[in-house]
Formats: structure tokens, sequence, C-alpha cells
């Protein structure tokens, strides 16, 4: 496809942002082009990128990690860790950077590929799919033919651009929660208030979660919590060890990347019990790492338990997913429209206005843009 579209670029820390007319790239070989619909936010990751401490997507993907921007950006003054930190020079420059990693769209064009070649799901032009790649803050995109996922029809656009949070979640309950657990969630933003949603889907029997702001916890009552918490008034090692007699609990998610929360989680886990370690924080946290050892405790992260479905020969654990989405959809128990808050304009004026928002007021759940808002053809 020839022609030009619209990108929004970040151009330095803080800002400002551009909106770029760069030429629709071209699909390479098994990959797809894809006309953007609708890209969600990241609250945490988009706004720690901005603020150059988590690295953009782009640069994550070539191996970049938040030591590597403390590093660039000359924060290594009373850092404690730095002297332990890997010796290279940086080599990546983080911005200007594409932004964006969750979406979805339609495929209008396919890159070559062999007849023999064997792909994770069929797809044509035309298709509907939710997409696991970076730069969706623009109006098209080349993404992996293995990573774009068919859209159930019962899934609206939006909700199918959230398809890369949900799924980390429904991963991590698939891998660690057991019928009649007791589990706390630690956080309810989007990640905590999936969390919430597939902890109920996989028969937690218990479920506690910890949120600071008073509507997410209204929010989180909604999507199934038994028991909500408020961290600002409330002890939550002491509750924790109220609520279930001192033994804790058997799984514990943090999703809110903050290092408090981190810091909670070895104390509020039982012998033999499970950390799930969702939140992207990107400062050094003083945590009692040792508790992997006095307490018998297993780590998850939100990448390896993926990687624990695949060893357990789960065939196709995304095509899994979405249809466990679709059909909790339709039977009533999974929400994601209540989870779409903002429907900022994109535009620079549109997405600088939003993450003021994300940053000072804590009154965003998750937000969605439409790259062709406003324009004729859509």
């Amino acid at each position: 496809m020839e022609g030009t579209m619209k990108r929004l670029m970040l151009m330095g820390k803080g800002g400002p942002w551009e909106m770029k007319e760069v030429p629709i790239p071209k699909p390479g070989y098994g990959e797809v082009l894809v006309k953007v619909l609708a890209t969600s936010v990241c609250n945490q990751t988009d706004l720690n990128a901005i603020r150059c401490k988590h690295p953009p997507h782009e640069m994550q993907s070539h191996s970049m990690l938040p030591h590597h921007l403390r590093v660039w950006d000359k924060r290594l003054e009373g850092d404690e860790l730095a002297p332990y930190y890997n010796k290279g020079p940086v080599t990546l420059e983080p911005y200007p950077t594409t932004m964006g990693h969750e979406g979805m769209g339609v495929i209008v064009e396919m890159g070559p590929c062999e007849e023999t070649d064997e792909f994770s799901v069929p797809l044509k032009v035309g298709d509907r799919v939710s997409l696991f790649c970076e730069s969706t803050f623009s109006q098209y995109v080349v993404a992996d033919r293995n990573y774009c996922f068919k859209v159930p029809d019962n899934l609206t656009n939006e909700e199918a651009s959230l398809f890369e949070p949900w799924t980390i979640l429904w991963a991590s309950c698939q891998t660690t929660i057991k019928y009649g657990d007791v589990v706390c969630i630690l956080g309810q933003g989007a990640l905590g208030s999936f969390a919430t949603q597939w902890a109920r889907i996989n028969g937690a029997k218990t479920i506690i979660t910890s949120e600071p702001v008073a509507y997410k916890r209204e929010l989180s009552k909604k999507f199934g919590a038994d028991i909500v918490l408020d961290p600002t008034t409330q002890d939550i090692t002491a509750e924790i060890d109220r609520i279930t007699g001192g033994i804790g609990c058997d799984v514990v998610f943090e999703c809110a990347g903050e290092p408090a929360t981190i810091k909670t989680a070895p104390y509020i886990t039982r012998y033999d019990g499970t950390i799930v370690q969702i939140g992207a924080c990107c400062d050094p946290v003083y945590v009692e790492w040792g508790y992997i050892h006095f307490k018998g405790l297993l780590v998850h992260s939100s990448t390896s338990s993926y990687a624990a479905l695949q060893h357990a020969r789960l065939d196709d654990p995304y095509k899994k997913c979405m249809a466990d989405a679709a059909r909790e959809k339709a039977a009533g128990r999974f929400n994601i429209t209540d989870m779409i808050t903002h429907h900022p304009k994109f535009t620079v004026e549109g997405v600088t206005e939003l993450f003021r928002e994300i940053e000072e007021k804590g009154t965003v759940l998750k937000a969605v843009f439409d790259p062709w808002d406003g324009e004729a053809d859509k």
C-alpha cells in the first residue's frame, strides 16, 4: 500500500509529542499490514517511558532495561545498586520513539510467505485482529502474523484493543490459581482489575484487593473482589493476617508496580505460596528476596506464566485466551467495557492532556485512541 499515515511520536524525556506524517510501512516476510482501529494506553509503562524510567517498548524489544535509562539520564547519585549494573555503554538512544503496544485493527495487506510456512493462526485481508507489537499509536502498523489473533464477533474494537493486558493476567491466573485459593491483588488499575476478574473465573474462593483510589475500589467489588482494602488508611499486612488467621494468601498478585506493594508481598504470602509480579516497577526496591528461600515461595512474572503454559504443552494459549474472553463475556463474567474510562482525541493535545490526567489525578483506568478520529477515510 502506498501513501502516508499519521503517527504520534514522543520526542524526548518529558516530551514533547509530535504528530508525524510518515510513509505507510511495507510488510516483510511473514508479516501483515494492519490498519489500526483502536489502541489503548498502558498507564504505568507509557507514563514511565515519558518520565525516562521505563524503556520505550520499541527499545525494550532491543533489550534496553530501566538501569540503562538511569545511566543514560545520569541518575546514579545515591543509587546503591549502581556498582552492580552492566558496565557496557548504552548504545541505544531512547528518544525520539514510537509509542503504543496495545491495539487491534483490520489486515489490509499480507507480506510474502511460502505455501509450506506454518503460522499459529490462518489470516487473510479483512480479518479483525488483536496485536502484540510496538508503535500502535499509528494509523497503520506492521506486525508478525504469528502475533496477530482473530477477534471474535462479540468483542468490540475497543475491547479487543485490550487483548495484550488481559492476556497477561489470564495466563498468570491459569498458571497459579487453584480452585479454593485465597488470592490477594495489590493494585486495581487495569492489570489488577483483569486479575480480579480472571481470579474469580478460575475458582478463587476469596479475593482480597488493595487500592488507594476510591472509584477503583468500587469497581473492584463489581469485578468480583470479596474484601477491598484501602492502603492509605489500613495496614495491609495486619489486615491479611487478620483475614487469613495469620496464614497468608495462597497467591499474591503485585499489579501496582510500586515499591511499597512489592515490599509487602513476601509478608502476606503463605508458606509454599506464589507471588506474581505484574507491575512494571522501574525504581530499585529493597525487598526480602531471601523469603523465596525461607517461605519456599514460587515467583512468576508476566511472561513466565506463558512459558509455564507452553511447557505444559497447552496448544496455542493465545488462541485459547481469546476464546475464553469471548465465552466469559457472553456469560456476563468478563467485563471489559466498564474498564474503558477515557476516549482521548488522537492529537498532540489529546495525548498530552491524557498523560497529565494519568499522572496528576489517577482517574484514568483505561484510555483508548481511535487513530482515525476526525478522518474522512475510516
